[in-house]
Formats: structure tokens, C-alpha cells, sequence
């Protein structure tokens, strides 16, 4: 059997494919387009952004055909738990499945396509820095989660009116909700994945980035250099994907906090995301 699972975010749209044999799962394909959604006008959703989004779900569509996928999942998170729900219906028209995730399943289905990779063989805290929001994940005696709703186009939109960005970030308090247990950090999502591609200076490869460990300081200098540069030389990035030029600074400030308010000398990187476990559990017929 054959799954395709489309993660509907609020600024990418990611396509996974996944088929099990011999009681193994196989991811064979993962993709993602930068759609923008979650840039709303005035509270609302921009008809050029949304007509982005069905192209981009028709191409996955296509693709899905041609490889024969036997079962079609759409899941979609932050931005479409805040906009009319008309939006999700029309974007998964003749879709097998579609599922607007809760944040305790978005969350823990994150979390789960970590610690459920032999890639990270120690118990995390998982952090995903999405559009819209951003959600921290780890177990203890039982599953604990943060989901908030300040992510990278949240605080873009909101906080930043040029660039080169300077000091525009400084005034936002998150740390009331920072705070994580002495654990390792997975970080998850289009964040991490092209920070660790602008550190490497490369195109994005799961390959090469995939279980990388980023240091703080390193983190640390890229913000700083990063807050002096024009959106044109933030775009002109050695890795940078296109499309994430203006929200990737505020991604980063996400990160870099969480890591000082934690004291946490790093944080390791995962091209995984809750698509991962949808796939799975599809597969396993528990979807």
C-alpha cells in the first residue's frame, strides 16, 4: 500500500510518500512548496496566497498518480484552525482523508516522528517553528506539550516593517513560555532544515542535514549578522529556500530564544515533521 500526505502549513505545503513492504515503511519522496497563506490581509486570507495553495495541492495531486498512491491524507494546521473552514474543504476536494490537527495532535505527531527515527537514539524535547505558531513537545511521566500562537509569519507580519531588521525584535516577551526540560533538542520544520542549509552553505539535502547539530554560537552569529542585512541579501543566502527570506530571521529569534532561556549550548536538526507519523499510522490502518 501506498500513502500521499499533504501537510498544509501556514507557509509551506509539503508533499510525503511512504509505502509499506514486508512490514517496513519507506519514505520514497519529500517535497515542499513555500505557499504563504498564513499572511493575512486584515484578519483575512488573501485570494493570490489561497490560489497558490490549489495550485500547489493540484500539482501534489498529479504526483500522487503518477505514483500510484493507493490512499490520500491532507492534514493542515495553525492557519486553518484560525480561518473559515471553507478553505480546508475546497483544498481537499477528492482527497481520501483530510484532518485539521488539534495543537495536542500536532504536536504530539511531531514529537512521535523524532523519538520514532532511529536517526535520534535519546528522549527529546522536540520544537516545531511553524508559520503560525510553535510547538514544544517532550515526555515525562506523560506526553507534555506548548503550542503557541507566535510563529514566524505571526511575528514577521506583526513586528518587523523593514529590513535590515536591527532591533525591531527585541521588545517581544515569550519567555513565560520557554521553559523545557535539561533535554536534548530536536528542532523540526522549514526553520531548522534551512538555517542548517545556510550554515552549510548548501542547497537543501536530507542527507547532509538530517541528525546535524547546530551550536548556539553559531546560531548566535548568524542572527546577529542576519539582523544588519536587506531582505535582498537575506534572500541572496548560500541555502536559503525561496519564499523564506522574510520570515527566516524570525524563525531563528524563536530558536535562539529558547536555547538562552534554557542554557542550552545547541540543538540538533530533524527533516521530519508530523507528516512522518500520519504516514505511518496510515499505513498501519490507525487513520
Amino acid at each position: 500500500m501506498k500513502v500521499g500526505v499533504v501537510d498544509a502549513g501556514s507557509n509551506s505545503f509539503l508533499l510525503l510518500m511512504a509505502e509499506k513492504k514486508d512490514e517496513k515503511i519507506e519514505y520514497f519522496f519529500d517535497t515542499s512548496r513555500i505557499v504563504g497563506l498564513g499572511h493575512l490581509l486584515n484578519g483575512k486570507v488573501r485570494e493570490e496566497n489561497f490560489k497558490k495553495a490549489l495550485e500547489v495541492v493540484k500539482e501534489y495531486r498529479v504526483i500522487c498518480e503518477e505514483h500510484s498512491i493507493d490512499k490520500t491524507v491532507i492534514t493542515g494546521t495553525e492557519i486553518f484552525r484560525k480561518i473559515d473552514k471553507k478553505y480546508f474543504e475546497i483544498l481537499s476536494e477528492n482527497f481520501d482523508k483530510s484532518i485539521i490537527l488539534t495543537h495536542r495532535e500536532e504536536s504530539l505527531f511531531s514529537y512521535r516522528s523524532v523519538v520514532e527515527d532511529e536517526k535520534f537514539n535519546f528522549d527529546p524535547v522536540v520544537v516545531d517553528i511553524g508559520g503560525g505558531s510553535f510547538e514544544i513537545a517532550w515526555k515525562d511521566e506523560d506526553f507534555i506539550f506548548k503550542s503557541i500562537p507566535m510563529g514566524a509569519i505571526f511575528i514577521t507580519d506583526k513586528f518587523i516593517k523593514g529590513y535590515p531588521v536591527g532591533d525591531q525584535l527585541d521588545r517581544i516577551e515569550l519567555d513565560s513560555y520557554l521553559e523545557i526540560p535539561n533535554k536534548p533538542l530536536v528542532s523540526i520544520g522549514g526553520t531548522g532544515t534551512t538555517i542548517a542549509c545556510i550554515v552549510e552553505k548548501k542547497k537543501f539535502d536530507p542527507a547532509l542535514i538530517h541528525g546535524k547539530f547546530l551550536k548556539f554560537e553559531t546560531l548566535k552569529l548568524l542572527f546577529e549578522r542576519m539582523k544588519k542585512m536587506t531582505l535582498e541579501e537575506i534572500s541572496s543566502l548560500e541555502g536559503m529556500e525561496r519564499g523564506r527570506e522574510r520570515i527566516i530571521i524570525s524563525g531563528l529569534f524563536l530558536l535562539l530564544r529558547i536555547l538562552e532561556k534554557n542554557s542550552l549550548d545547541g540543538l540538533y536538526v530533524s527533516t521530519r515533521g508530523h507528516r512522518y507519523t500520519v504516514a505511518r499510522d496510515t499505513l498501519e490502518g490507525k487513520i
